[in-house]
């Protein structure tokens, strides 16, 4: 299903944008410094990690872990895991560029795996044909075409872009599968996702067998948002892009281990990823 929303009726914040004002500003750094603060202290993350902030390329959280499998060994050694940290199920789960190049819309963006994969998950979706049949007739966007571009744009130009590129949803049987989820976090060997809320969940594949505990496969279902993207506060309007968003359309069935549930509580967060006390005895 192709949704073009003309009346504002289906349009959700995104991630950065419900982050983007106020108090809620920088909560997404805070919950993910939270839950690196309890597993560092609890001696729970490789040494030398810091997370990752405003970079994609690398992971929110490494954290330590032995395979029940292997804890007969005289000395297992702790395995390293990635995991990605979303505030709540509001959250985009990966984005790529739109550009307007020959009299047409393309996808645009980095060269890193991650980056390649998602251009090729939208290019196999028919993204560029969904985009360029709505927003095609439409013309060049006055954001590249202008006289006067960048915050010398005129308010004129402005207006139009943002009347003639409103928001396509593509949901329902039409929108990227989980399994394509997994293959994009795959490609930077991140397995594992905690979503506020809803809890830590396995993806691709479940190295650590943390299944075990109670983490469950993430389920759910997506929708791709293609629209243009404000990019920094109402006093620059002239800041803005075009884009895709994955998004949560169906929302995942709240897993059995939620780190919410420990927060700073370390002791409980050690009885459930080192209760033999074979990463951090001392604790």
């Amino acid at each position: 299903m192709i949704v073009n929303v003309t009346n504002g009726e289906l349009l959700d914040p995104d991630y950065e944008e419900w982050m983007s004002g106020g108090v809620e500003k920088n909560k997404g750094f805070q919950y993910e410094n939270k839950l690196f603060s309890a597993f560092k202290e609890a001696g729970l993350t490789p040494p030398g990690f810091a997370p990752a902030g405003a970079s994609n390329d690398l992971p929110d959280l490494a954290f330590l872990y032995i395979d029940p499998n292997k804890r007969s060994l005289s000395a297992p050694r702790p395995t390293s895991y990635k995991m990605e940290i979303k505030l709540d199920d509001k959250a985009d789960y990966g984005q790529s560029g739109l550009g307007y190049k020959n009299n047409k819309w393309i996808l645009q963006g980095k060269s890193d795996p991650e980056a390649v994969v998602m251009r090729e998950m939208l290019d196999g979706l028919g993204v560029p044909g969904i985009v360029n049949k709505i927003w095609g007739p439409k013309g060049a966007p006055r954001k590249f075409t202008a006289t006067q571009t960048g915050r010398n744009m005129s308010p004129r130009d402005i207006e139009i872009d943002r009347r003639n590129f409103t928001d396509i949803y593509v949901k329902g049987s039409d929108a990227p599968q989980m399994r394509t989820l997994f293959r994009y976090y795959g490609t930077k060997q991140t397995y594992y996702i905690q979503i506020g809320g809803k809890g830590l969940y396995y993806m691709q594949k479940d190295p650590a067998n943390l299944k075990r505990l109670g983490v469950k496969r993430l389920d759910g279902s997506l929708k791709l948002r293609i629209r243009r993207k404000p990019g920094g506060s109402s006093s620059e309007p002239w800041n803005y892009r075009f884009s895709t968003a994955l998004m949560l359309d169906r929302k995942p069935t709240a897993s059995n281990i939620d780190l919410d549930d420990y927060g700073d509580d370390v002791k409980s967060l050690l009885e459930i990823f080192d209760p033999s006390g074979l990463i951090s005895p001392t604790l």
